[in-house]
């Protein structure tokens, strides 16, 4: 996220402008960065808990069940990370689009 910080602050500079991001862009890149911060947070969460889950199905319970079956009963979670990381999407394509968007300054100087 720090990077993408950097980014944003040097993109500016970058494309000719002197001043930051106008206030619409900027607005755009807060929804992103957290969208993405609380995708990645749930997605490290969802792992962890199927991980917790299937450590205890496959070893620590009193009848161990077959690899397959332990990733049926763990699947609730992967589609849970798959929809966090489908939110983490958004957030990215909205971070590439906070790039393009004017403000009305902007509108009335070209």
């Amino acid at each position: 996220m720090i990077v993408l910080t950097i980014i944003s602050y040097a993109m500016p500079i970058l494309r000719g402008r002197a001043a930051a991001n106008r206030n619409k862009a900027q607005v755009v890149e807060m929804w992103s960065f957290w969208l993405m911060t609380i995708s990645m947070i749930f997605i490290t969460l969802f792992l962890t808990a199927a991980g917790i889950l299937h450590v205890y199905l496959m070893r620590m319970s009193e009848n161990p069940l077959p690899f397959m079956v332990v990733q049926e009963k763990v699947m609730l979670f992967y589609w849970m990370r798959e929809i966090a990381g489908v939110v983490f999407l958004i957030g990215l394509i909205a971070y590439l689009v906070s790039f393009f968007v004017g403000g009305e300054e902007e509108a009335q100087t070209a």
